[in-house]
C-alpha cells in the first residue's frame, strides 16, 4: 500500500513564521512550532480519511471538524501550555468586528463569484446541482476558515506581523489544494485565499471569511451547474 500524503505542500510556508520567530520573537517560537506540529498531524491523518472505504458525508464533516479545528486547539492547549488556548476570540470568533467582517464580505463577494464562474466556463458544462450538499458544504467551510484564517492569520498575526501572517495564511490555503495547482481552478483558490485573509485582516474576525467561503461553495455546488446547464 502506497501512502500518499498529498497535503504536504501546505507545510512549506510554515518555515517563514518559524524563521521569523527564531530571529525576532523567540518567545513565540514554541506556539508556532505547535502550529506546525498540528499541521503535520493533519497531513498524516488526512490520508486514511480520504482512503477509507467507509467514508461518507458525515464521516467527512466530522473528520474535518476534528482535524482542522479540534486538533490544533488541543495541540495549543497541551503542548503550548496556554490555559486560554480555547478562547475563540484568539482566533477571530468574537462579537467585535463582526459587522465589519460581514460587510466587507458582502462587498467582495461579487468578485469571488465572478472569478469562480469564469473558471468554470473553461472546462465546459458540469451537471448535477445539489442544493442540500451545497448547504452542508456552506457550514463545513467553517473548518477551513478556522484553520487558515483563525489560526494561520488572526492568531499568527498576534505572534508575528501582518506580512508574515498574510503570506502564511494564503500560501498554506492554496497549497492545501494541490489538485488545483496545474489548472484554472488555481485562480478562484488564490482569489478566495486573498479575499478571506483580507476580511480577517480588516476586521480581526473570521465570520465574514466563513460567509464568503461558504457562499462560494454553495454557488459552486448548487447554482453553477444549473446556470451552465441552461447555456449548454
Amino acid at each position: 500500500m502506497v501512502i500518499d500524503l498529498f497535503l504536504w505542500p501546505m507545510l512549506l510556508p510554515l518555515a517563514v513564521p518559524i524563521f521569523y520567530s527564531l530571529r525576532y520573537k523567540k518567545k513565540h517560537l514554541p506556539e508556532i512550532l505547535v502550529i506546525a506540529l498540528s499541521m503535520s498531524l493533519i497531513v498524516v491523518l488526512w490520508w486514511p480519511v480520504v482512503t477509507s472505504d467507509i467514508l461518507g458525508s458525515e464521516t467527512y464533516y466530522a473528520s474535518k471538524l476534528l482535524l482542522f479545528v479540534l486538533l490544533p486547539l488541543l495541540c495549543l492547549l497541551i503542548f503550548g501550555r496556554k490555559r486560554h488556548a480555547l478562547d475563540p476570540r484568539r482566533y477571530g470568533i468574537r462579537k467585535g468586528g463582526l459587522a465589519k467582517s460581514l460587510r466587507f464580505a458582502l462587498i467582495v463577494l461579487p468578485i469571488m463569484l465572478v472569478v469562480t464562474y469564469l473558471a468554470w466556463l473553461i472546462p465546459g458544462p458540469v451537471y448535477g446541482a445539489d442544493f442540500w450538499l451545497g448547504v452542508a458544504m456552506f457550514f463545513e467551510s467553517f473548518t477551513e476558515e478556522f484553520l487558515f484564517r483563525g489560526i494561520l492569520f488572526v492568531f499568527l498575526l498576534s505572534r508575528t506581523n501582518v506580512q508574515i501572517a498574510a503570506f502564511t495564511s494564503v500560501a498554506c490555503f492554496v497549497l492545501m489544494h494541490p489538485q488545483h495547482l496545474d489548472n484554472i481552478s488555481l485562480l478562484p483558490t488564490v482569489t478566495q485565499g486573498i479575499l478571506t485573509m483580507e476580511i480577517a485582516r480588516r476586521s480581526e474576525n473570521i465570520i465574514g471569511a466563513w460567509f464568503l467561503h461558504g457562499i462560494n461553495r454553495f454557488f459552486t455546488i448548487a447554482v453553477l451547474p444549473l446556470s451552465v446547464l441552461g447555456t449548454a
